[in-house]
């Protein structure tokens, strides 16, 4: 639960005034006499969300980020509105679908949620509508689709390690998770997935990203900390292996089909 794992007092400051919230126990507590107006609203807001496991909402992010990068990507490759969407949801499910089948005891994301399926698909077709004004994101769709990536590492390695998976196995599924939907995406427009090819850092950037979840997670290192170190890492290493031109390396030429 997010109370579980945010062991933190949220104090909301209105001049000299201060208003607690504190999340302990898994029960929020907040002192409505004296709180009003907008931040009355802001801790209501705060009690519902403290009943939503801090893995699903890190879904919801996903796959809105998902959604967004393959959006752009399909648009960027003169796809239609159809193919815009189907490509966005194809994006942001992908990772998550591959990781709820391999965990194969805590549902499927896809199926619990039919409100965030209809919603990726509302701003999927959104964006390709207003696809005019989006030629600004199309030289910064590498930095949209490493970020994608770091946040599915999160997601992934998160929902295992408090699924009781173990440290592997929530590395693995982590990497799995981040680049399974942009392989999906890859394999639906014809082109060799990103992951299986040389070159600029991926599916490594996946791997550390998760061990900088797990590995904190595992010293007792607060979920908030863990996970900022998480997404950083593998955001960092991702954008750096571009800056820097790091690679790796796979045989120069191409197998002869027998």
């Amino acid at each position: 639960m997010l109370t579980s794992c945010l062991s933190v007092t949220h104090l909301f400051q209105r001049g000299v005034e201060t208003y607690p919230v504190e999340l302990a126990n898994g029960e929020m507590y907040v002192n409505r006499d004296t709180i009003k107006g907008r931040d009355l609203m802001f801790a209501t807001i705060l009690e519902l969300l403290s009943e939503v496991p801090v893995t699903t909402i890190i879904d919801y992010l996903g796959v809105f980020i998902g959604v967004v990068a393959g959006t752009i990507y399909a648009i960027d490759r003169k796809m239609d509105t159809f193919g815009a969407a189907s490509l966005g949801m194809v994006t942001g499910f992908g990772g998550g679908v591959v990781r709820d089948v391999l965990l194969q005891d805590q549902g499927m994301f896809f199926t619990q949620h039919p409100m965030v399926v209809l919603m990726g698909i509302i701003i999927s077709m959104a964006l390709s509508k207003g696809r005019k004004h989006l030629s600004y994101f199309y030289d910064k769709l590498f930095y949209l689709d490493a970020f994608c990536m770091a946040w599915y590492v999160l997601a992934g390695a998160s929902k295992c390690w408090y699924a009781g998976s173990g440290a592997v196995i929530s590395i693995i599924l982590g990497s799995v998770t981040a680049v399974g939907g942009g392989a999906c995406r890859d394999i639906c427009t014809g082109e060799i997935p990103r992951i299986f090819l040389p070159g600029k850092f991926y599916g490594i950037s996946s791997l550390v990203g998760a061990v900088f979840y797990v590995v904190p997670m595992s010293l007792g290192v607060p979920n908030n900390v863990s996970s900022v170190l998480c997404v950083g890492s593998g955001f960092l290493l991702t954008v750096l292996s571009e800056h820097f031109n790091w690679q790796s390396h796979g045989e120069s030429a191409k197998t002869e089909l027998l």
